[in-house]
């Protein structure tokens, strides 16, 4: 290939790229056109004068890329068969514009020195590169602020101030209608509180004001026939009204407003409630005649559940006559509040009425409980009584949980041993009825002979029957002396009996007479000698008693036989006396022992032994 073929392709491979390069170049251009006619036409509404310069230079980029624009899709669909066909390339507007270069090159084959300046022409002729736009593009974007918004600006800081004007003024005067109509610190003038002038009063001001009004009424007590019964005045009162009065000042935003545009007066009535009782009501109330024979003969009493059995029967509730006062007074106080100056007494209307009846839930509650847990017997006997615990000892003596689980209440059991079973099963000071030595029947009560029960044991053995909860039928626990089968003839064919209406002494053994003397006892009245059935605490000789003479002075005598029977008090010989029964007693007897003749003494002691009973009637 000559030199001037060789030349001519590669112009023509150099013109395929730059046209390539151009039409790349008027694509981002005609983008660039349509963002630069958007943004002008949202420049054109807020300045003119930017508007025309960003047009002009818009219509003048325009022209120069008109014609590349017109077939944008040709030569994008084209663009490959140009570079394996040249013919066809040559024939598109660019390439007429540009053989004129290529025929001069033809001409002067031989002159290589002109070839590059016929290379360099197309490439000025195509414009600005797509490095060189930014320049042109960026001019749209550096607009500056107009001058009309400015004057737009304060117009709106103007109106903001203005705005802020008025909102300053209706908050004032919301706060000063908050302030001195929706809630003042004082009543409004034209204010009347049960008929009492409050105007520009406070609260408390006004509760005085009251306080001091209402507590000069007097109120006048009649009965149903219009007698009267009693008047009660000076009340010296403090009333619960502040809540009232503070709502009668501040009724709320509607009813405030309304108050306040219409300008009528304002009239409230309120019940001044005493708070408490004061001594000066109490005294005239105390001396009521209804309140001095307020106890009727018939007292009212509450439903109950009979618990003596385990039927558990509900005994109805009796409604008695008294008055009740509490009732009567709290009326009277309402009398009071409601500015009433007669007050109509009508005795039934305050009858005291039980506080459970035989319908009363709590009740029928109780006796349900009762069925479930106080149903089970513990039955205690012996030769002298028979005992079954009744439920409402056991109810004293237990309490069961919901969850069945017992609670032993161990001062019930306690109370149960002591004020029941102790009197009930101990012989102790019991009455006896017995035949005397002498001849006849006494009666003898008290003393310290006789079966006790024991406290401790029992104690311990009730509680765990309570706990089981299960029928039980036993002997008490005893504390030294068994009962007999005799029952209250427990005394046995050995005592000595000492009969102080008869002076006599008898001592039986095996049910005979062994020993029968006259005796002296106690100096009636001073010095009685204690009754009842006692026992022989021990036996002893050549003992000295002591003790005080009535006239305070103190005695100490010797004895040769001492047999004690309760505390000082015992059988003795007695050599300083010289006679023995009849009525020695009275008047000359002894400080409460039992005098016996010295020549007998040593018989009775032989016979007596320690535990044996001794019986003083």
């Amino acid at each position: 290939m000559s030199k001037s073929a060789k030349g001519k392709a590669e112009r023509g491979r150099k013109k395929r790229a730059r046209k390539s390069k151009a039409r790349s170049s008027q694509a981002n251009r005609k983008k660039s056109l349509q963002k630069v006619n958007i943004e002008a036409a949202e420049a054109a509404a807020e300045a003119e004068v930017k508007e025309e310069e960003t047009v002009t230079e818009v219509t003048e980029e325009a022209a120069d890329i008109s014609v590349p624009s017109e077939k944008p899709e040709e030569e994008t669909e084209t663009a490959p068969e140009e570079e394996e066909t040249e013919s066809v390339t040559e024939e598109e507007p660019e390439a007429a514009e540009e053989t004129q270069p290529e025929e001069e090159s033809e001409t002067a084959p031989e002159d290589e020195d002109t070839e590059p300046e016929t290379e360099e022409e197309p490439e000025a002729i195509e414009g600005p590169q797509p490095e060189e736009e930014p320049e042109d593009e960026a001019e749209p974007e550096e607009e500056p602020a107009p001058e009309k918004p400015k004057r737009t600006g304060l117009k709106v800081l103007g109106a903001l101030i203005l705005i802020g004007l008025y909102s300053a003024a209706f908050i004032f005067g919301a706060v000063m209608l908050e302030k001195k109509v929706v809630n003042p610190d004082r009543f409004h003038k034209g204010t009347y509180v049960n008929e009492v002038d409050v105007s520009g009063m406070t609260v408390p001001e006004a509760k005085r004001a009251l306080t001091d009004v209402w507590n000069t009424h007097d109120l006048t007590i009649i009965d149903t026939s219009g007698t009267k019964i009693g008047t009660i005045g000076d009340f010296t009162f403090e009333y619960d009204i502040d809540k009232e009065l503070d709502q009668a000042m501040r009724p709320g935003a509607e009813k405030a407003l309304l108050r306040f545009i219409k300008r009528e007066d304002a009239s409230f009535t309120i019940e001044m409630d005493p708070s408490e009782s004061t001594d000066s009501f109490d005294r005239q109330f105390n001396e009521l005649s209804i309140v001095k024979d307020a106890e009727g003969d018939v007292p009212s009493k509450n439903a109950y559940i009979d618990k003596s059995d385990t039927e558990f029967r509900i005994v109805k509730e009796v409604i008695g006559n008294s008055v009740d006062l509490e009732k009567l007074k709290d009326t009277i106080f309402d009398a009071i509040a409601n500015d009433e100056d007669v007050f109509e007494y009508r005795r039934s209307s305050f009858h005291k009425p039980p506080e459970i009846v035989s319908t009363s839930p709590s009740l029928l509650k109780e006796r349900e409980y009762c069925r479930k847990y106080l149903s089970f017997k513990i039955r205690l006997r012996n030769s002298i009584n028979d005992y079954t615990i009744t439920p409402e000892w056991l109810d004293k003596m237990i309490r069961v949980k919901p969850s069945g689980k017992v609670k032993i209440k161990e001062d019930g059991v306690a109370s149960f041993i002591s004020d029941v079973l102790y009197p009930k099963f101990s012989s102790t000071g019991d009455t006896r009825t017995l035949r005397s030595a002498g001849g006849g029947k006494y009666t003898v009560s008290g003393g310290t002979y006789g079966f006790v029960i024991d406290t401790e044991k029992e104690k311990k053995v009730i509680t765990g029957e309570l706990k089981e909860r299960e029928d039980v039928e036993r002997e008490p626990n005893y504390s030294g002396k068994r009962p007999s089968n005799k029952g209250t003839d427990d005394i046995g064919d050995d005592f000595v009996e000492v009969s102080i209406a008869k002076q006599m002494v008898w001592v039986v053994r095996d049910g005979k007479v062994k020993v029968e003397t006259p005796v002296v006892t106690g100096n009636v009245p001073r010095h009685n000698t204690p009754t009842g059935v006692y026992y022989i605490v021990y036996k002893d000789t050549n003992a000295t008693l002591k003790g005080h003479n009535d006239d305070g002075s103190e005695y100490e005598s010797h004895v040769r036989y001492w047999m004690p029977f309760y505390l000082g008090y015992g059988l003795h010989d007695a050599n300083w006396r010289g006679a023995f029964g009849g009525s020695i007693y009275i008047g000359n007897g002894s400080h409460g022992c039992v005098n016996c003749p010295p020549y007998i003494m040593p018989k009775i002691f032989e016979l007596c032994f320690t535990g044996m009973p001794v019986i003083v009637h």
